[in-house]
């Protein structure tokens, strides 16, 4: 994060920059686990083609297997597969900001290992989210892996077969460099990219993504534009030039 920090601090040089230990980390000094806990479990997606309102009856009364892992994810955050409505995330750490933080003054960025998603209402399904905007804003770093698809060529090969421990291992070095895995380290430099796209958000009143397919505000929905936008161009077109400079020379 400190990297991350370090570039942000760049290129908005009239900001302060705050690094803070894990959000859930410093909440649950002041809110009950179980509660957030219970919260967090209320919010997972088990039918990917049902919208929030119509999932199962545990968004309402949450299994205790569910509440215990969000316990433990609460004192231990890993990456997992588990889905989460990505709005309703926002507004469960929205009310658990600090009141006197909830000004525009202010903007927050919390990274968590939670996978987000959204449901669109044009082809009916939950999609994986790396960034969900606004206040808070939340980058997944399961969704940066998770979210942007892999290389075609990576789908077509398992299409067709069940593929072994072995065979997954030895298609994952065939694609090596040509997605974001997990502990790779061009996290970093993506997480800057998605940390630019949320202070862009205020910038532009709610639109931060950009048109411009080599811009690193750009909207990459597959791996090879990621990497192209935020680890070797990390080039920012001249309309997102044009706000920032103007927002930089706000006194």
């Amino acid at each position: 994060m400190h990297r991350v920090a370090n570039d942000i601090g760049k290129m908005f040089s009239n900001c302060t920059i705050d690094i803070r230990i894990p959000f859930l980390q410093y909440i649950r000094n002041l809110i009950s686990v179980n509660r957030l806990a219970e919260e967090l479990a209320s919010i997972h997606i088990s039918e990917t083609k049902q919208p929030y309102h119509h999932q199962p009856e545990r968004r309402n009364k949450q299994d205790r297997s569910s509440v215990l892992f969000e316990k433990n994810l609460i004192i231990d955050p890993y990456p997992t597969a588990v889905l989460y409505d990505g709005f309703l995330m926002q507004s469960i750490y929205s009310r658990l900001l600090p009141e006197n933080e909830k000004t525009i003054d202010n903007i927050h960025v919390i990274f968590d290992s939670r996978l987000t998603c959204t449901f669109s209402e044009e082809n009916y399904r939950y999609h994986a989210r790396a960034i969900i905007c606004g206040t808070p804003s939340i980058i997944s770093t399961s969704g940066i892996i998770e979210a942007p698809a892999k290389p075609r060529d990576f789908y077509f090969r398992q299409i067709g077969w069940m593929p072994s421990s072995g065979d997954i291992e030895e298609l994952q070095k065939q694609f090596a460099g040509k997605y974001i895995d997990y502990d790779d380290d061009r996290i970093n430099s993506v997480a800057t990219g998605y940390t630019i796209q949320a202070l862009f958000f205020f910038l532009t009143d709610g639109d931060p993504f950009c048109s411009d397919t080599g811009c690193r505000i750009f909207n990459a929905h597959w791996q090879e534009d990621l990497i192209r936008t935020q680890v070797n161009n990390q080039r920012i077109c001249k309309k997102h030039l044009l706000l920032l400079d103007r927002f930089l020379s706000r006194k």
